[in-house]
């Protein structure tokens, strides 16, 4: 009888209850949305190396009643997002998490390319759920001081944030709901074209002095991760939006703006317009085959653009209803220079991972602005676990 007692004491010291992990499922990322009022996806300019890169990744998993860390995961290699292909990370629970026997429900921040170089943003495993809440994009990083025309090396910032939801599954394997990744800030691009005219002369060359935001357009500051729940908004700044004077998007070198001496030709202007009910990747593709065109001479592949492009410039996102100013002459100085106004359609186009096209096309009729609202730059809404747009 004492032989059996002690057999069976062994037996339940010998059983652990296994670590938890935490299944994560992170997809690369996929089609931007560009819209007039959401009207479709659209490729981003480059997806291979610049605006859908992903450099980093970080994942952080705490209780939602508390600010106690469930789990933290920084992967060594994010090769497979870029790939197209994803990954699955598993990330380890904590004891806590392990030994619950009703699981807690969790708050999940995930976000990518967040470092000091392209954000002034330090994380790690040690940052707190309060100290995520209260990150910020502040001072030169995408604002208007200094104006950010390329994807830094580290690519654009991305979050994405759950809170208060449910882990599914059973031990020792759980899962979380879905997480959407998005850019963290917004891009506006200027696009011009003029009507062809024979015989070329100075006189038909339209010349553009000056391009630029209106004043108290941009905030100060955002935060990193959006708010959620009803009253959510698809923006979360803070801070005033400032009452600088407006930006301009022209280069400066010694205090002077740099015009352009004269902008692309082509025979249809109206053509590069978007069109009511058009498709959004067949604008897209509009507008880049104008920008990109060639003619072959001679046997010889040359460049012909139709359009000519300034920007694209990455912003902090925006709750105002933005609008600006191109200001043009002719370049034969026979006229003075005057402004055109340009505007989005309303408050909220340009929050985070929007983009914005300003067309403008001189004809006879003068120059014309046609703003595009680029919405949803990239928000593809996807039956993945973490989706990076």
């Amino acid at each position: 009888m004492l032989l059996l007692i002690a057999c069976s004491g062994d037996g339940d010291s010998s059983e652990t209850k296994q670590p938890a992990v935490i299944n994560v499922y992170v997809f690369a990322p996929d089609k931007p949305i560009i819209t007039r009022g959401d009207i479709g996806e659209v490729n981003p300019i480059d997806n291979s190396i610049n605006e859908s890169k992903i450099t980093s990744l970080q994942i952080w998993v705490f209780e939602h009643n508390t600010d106690n860390l469930i789990a933290y995961y920084s992967p060594e290699s994010v090769s497979n997002l870029n790939s197209g292909t994803g990954a699955t990370y598993q990330l380890s629970a904590s004891n806590a998490f392990t030994d619950a026997e009703t699981k807690p429900q969790v708050d999940v921040y995930v976000v990518a390319n967040v470092t000091s170089a392209n954000s002034g943003i330090s994380l790690g495993e040690r940052t707190t759920r309060t100290a995520l809440e209260a990150a910020l994009i502040s001072g030169d990083y995408f604002g208007l001081n200094t104006l950010t025309n390329q994807v830094p090396d580290a690519g654009l910032p991305m979050s994405g944030v759950l809170r208060g939801v449910s882990v599914t599954g059973s031990a020792p394997v759980y899962k979380i709901s879905n997480v959407t990744l998005t850019r963290t800030v917004s891009k506006i691009r200027f696009v011009f074209s003029r009507e062809k005219v024979e015989p070329e002369t100075d006189a038909n060359k339209v010349k553009i002095n000056s391009i630029q935001l209106g004043a108290g357009m941009i905030p100060t500051q955002e935060y990193l991760f959006l708010e959620t729940g009803e009253n959510a908004t698809a923006f979360h700044v803070v801070g005033s939006y400032g009452t600088d004077d407006a930006t301009e998007f022209l280069p400066i070198v010694e205090n002077q703006v740099q015009p352009l001496p004269d902008i692309a030709q082509n025979e249809d202007p109206m053509a590069y317009s978007y069109q009511a009910g058009q498709d959004a990747q067949e604008y897209e593709n509009l507008i880049e085959a104008g920008l990109n065109k060639k003619v072959t001479v001679d046997g010889v592949e040359k460049p012909a653009p139709e359009l000519t492009q300034v920007g694209p410039f990455y912003l902090r996102e925006s709750g105002m209803k933005l609008t600006g100013a191109i200001t043009f002459q002719k370049n034969d100085g026979t006229s003075e220079p005057k402004p055109v106004p340009f505007t989005m359609h309303q408050a909220g186009d340009f929050s985070r991972n929007h983009t914005w096209i300003v067309y403008a096309y001189y004809s006879a009729s003068g120059l014309v602005a046609v703003t595009v609202v680029v919405k949803d730059w990239n928000d593809v809404q996807q039956s993945y676990e973490v989706v990076n747009w």
